[in-house]
């Protein structure tokens, strides 16, 4: 019974489809699955995504774990008209992600690359949106910002935090900020030096000290998995506690054809 990683997916869904099937992915079998928040934005199937695995999460409760990254975080901020609208929309790849729940409908079309729509637009496709899937905002604001694993002495599995981005060094996991757990970089990756193995996505693994390669960063008891699919790159899928990897560069999948979990 494996236990798969993986973040950063970023609407990447042929790629991650691709990642699960090299990876004989079959949570009824007892493989676990968890996502490390970053399921949506920038990618052009973010709606696949994460409807994916929610749906995925509900058949699989005791298998499948999600987390909140900065980018579910940005989303619910936007549906519940709070945040910065600009710094979603335009420089952070949330029109991608307006634009694949919005399917054909005709809004589609305000929200291209690079544009700002108005409120007036924006709230109609917020209204659009929430019609067509009213669980949407319930199962954001319900993802968990880390996850503690303890060890498994029949696997050899230490404990391990699973968290978004990484915390703030030297604060009590129940005392981290919010805002650090789902955006910390460098103060985090420089300078933890707890004796707890930390697995993190966020940033890609080209961006951390050191880095080379295609499989999961690593330093100390830091594991880095984002693949930088958001700037198409790949999907990085990391078995736990080997770290064997598959590794899916996003251009080696378009076309690719959907594939949908069933065993």
């Amino acid at each position: 019974m494996s236990t798969y990683l993986v973040s950063d997916i970023h609407g990447q869904y042929q790629a991650f489809q691709k990642a699960l099937q090299d990876a004989s992915f079959a949570p009824r079998q007892g493989t676990s699955l968890y996502v490390l928040g970053d399921m949506i934005d920038r990618g052009p199937q973010s709606k696949d995504v994460l409807l994916f695995l929610l749906e995925l999460r509900q058949q699989y409760p005791a298998q499948v774990f999600l987390l909140k990254g900065n980018h579910e975080q940005m989303l619910e901020d936007w549906l519940s008209r709070r945040g910065d609208a600009e710094n979603y929309l335009r420089f952070n790849g949330g029109d991608a992600t307006v634009r694949s729940f919005l399917g054909h409908h005709p809004l589609r079309r305000a929200f291209a690359v690079g544009g700002l729509p108005s409120p007036a637009i924006q709230e109609e496709a917020r209204q659009e949106i929430l019609a067509r899937y009213p669980f949407l905002l319930s199962a954001l604001s319900s993802l968990p910002l880390y996850m503690e694993l303890p060890a498994d002495e029949r696997t050899g599995s230490p404990a391990v935090l699973l968290v978004h981005a990484g915390i703030r060094p030297g604060v009590p996991l129940t005392q981290q900020n919010p805002h650090d757990l789902l955006w910390i970089r460098q103060e985090f990756y420089d300078e933890y030096t707890g004796e707890l193995p930390i697995v993190f996505g966020h940033t890609p693994v080209p961006k951390l000290p050191g880095y080379r390669g295609n499989g999961p960063w690593r330093r100390e008891q830091l594991v880095g998995i984002d693949g930088g699919a958001a700037f198409r790159r790949g999907v990085l899928l990391v078995e736990w506690p080997s770290l064997q990897f598959i590794f899916v560069p996003i251009h080696d999948v378009q076309p690719y054809p959907l594939v949908h979990v069933n065993g």
